[in-house]
């Protein structure tokens, strides 16, 4: 039955003009709807009937990729945390290549970056993410925990290295690791997030200098970037 109803809304798409959509096209058409709505509206608020005016289906299409809106609300989760594990892995393995002295400060400022620049360009998924997913229940709560502990696993693998180059103060790395991941979301959700005119660099070097003070040996001085 949805799939007869999702043929004759392509059929009805097609007559007004437009060329039917692959399947892994109309897929990313229905999570980009979903992304908005989501934002805008909340979870709970938001009803699939949003979600396919937004994205201009049928019901019968959106219920051909997803099983209700609880389904691609934890898609969309999902795609979050794999896009900045991954901008965490990658930045891991720069800081690793990244020498000594101060070249560690200049990577270091760049990972900064990437991170920012990731939630600035994903500022609706990460909406949905630390303002809706946390909370709603009890299993996306879970999972949404889940996933932040695999994020900040990757800090943790970061502030290793950092302490294995010999920059990092004794601490409890996997403490700090919380620490850093925390603080860095929440100043992204204050100062980045719905902030078209954000300054990127001048975040990266206010929170370099704040990580610097708080975690470098006292007797390490460096230069810091643009000084």
């Amino acid at each position: 039955m949805a799939a007869v109803k999702a043929q004759e809304q392509d059929e009805k798409v097609e007559r007004r003009g437009r060329k039917r959509m692959p399947p892994g096209a109309r897929r990313e058409q229905v999570l980009v709807a979903a992304e908005k709505v989501f934002a805008e509206k909340g979870y709970r608020a938001a009803q699939v009937t949003d979600i396919v005016e937004r994205a201009g289906i049928g019901r019968g299409t959106f219920y051909l990729y997803f099983e209700s809106k609880r389904d691609v609300f934890i898609d969309l989760v999902e795609r979050y945390f794999s896009g900045f594990e991954a901008i965490l892995k990658e930045n891991r393995e720069r800081l690793s290549g990244a020498g000594e002295g101060e070249k560690i400060l200049l990577v270091w400022r760049e990972n900064i970056i990437r991170i920012m620049a990731f939630h600035r360009d994903n500022p609706d998924l990460t909406s949905v993410v630390y303002r809706e997913a946390l909370g709603i229940d009890e299993d996306f709560s879970e999972r949404v925990e889940e996933l932040s502990r695999t994020a900040d696993a990757q800090v943790h693998r970061e502030l290793e290295i950092l302490k294995q180059k010999g920059v990092l103060r004794p601490c409890d790395t996997e403490l700090v690791a919380s620490i850093v991941l925390g603080s860095s979301i929440y100043v992204i959700m204050q100062h980045l997030v719905g902030k078209k005119d954000a300054d990127l660099g001048r975040l990266a070097d206010e929170m370099l200098e704040y990580h610097v003070r708080a975690l470098v040996p006292m007797e390490i001085t460096f230069k810091m970037p643009g000084e």
